[in-house]
């Protein structure tokens, strides 16, 4: 494995071929290892979705010299957690590059930076409920679990208190 040479930048328009191609590749690796996650994610968010979200400036890459290898929505408000109240950021979308490990933890540091800036008090997403690795995942990085529930799927409720 190469050595990481890593940068986080605002997502532009003209990525997002690359940034499209990574949920693709992860639905596929998902799916080629019997993993539950993704079977129609590219359905339920459409390129027009990722282009709206790029454009008010909530998508972020993360690369590496140059490359994009990872990417993901952060937020102000989340229709799951329908609080407008609490100061919080929203992380949803992240993917990474199929081959690279442990980037996650670089997009919750990242994550958590942000938050600390601009005075949040908590970092929260959600996820499949069913998928115990991915809530594993989360919980090792101090996403406490708040609600679980179901709305079109079953989903689980995470933050992280800032």
């Amino acid at each position: 494995m190469e050595k990481l040479n890593v940068t986080f930048q605002k997502a532009t328009v003209d990525e997002i071929d690359f940034i499209i191609k990574l949920y693709e590749e992860r639905s596929k690796w998902f799916q080629q290892n019997n993993i539950d996650q993704w079977t129609k994610y590219l359905i339920h968010h459409p390129r027009e979705e990722f282009e709206k979200i790029i454009n008010k400036g909530e998508y972020y890459t993360l690369k590496n010299n140059g490359k994009i290898i990872g990417g993901f929505q952060l937020t102000t408000y989340s229709s799951f957690w329908n609080d407008t109240k609490t100061p919080s950021l929203y992380i949803y979308k992240i993917v990474t590059k199929v081959g690279y490990k442990n980037l996650g933890n670089l997009i919750f540091e990242f994550c958590k930076k942000i938050a600390q800036k601009e005075n949040k008090q908590y970092l929260r997403l959600e996820c499949l409920s069913t998928n115990n690795k991915l809530n594993q995942i989360y919980s090792n990085h101090g996403f406490k679990l708040i609600k679980t529930g179901e709305d079109y799927y079953k989903y689980a409720l995470r933050e992280y208190k800032i």
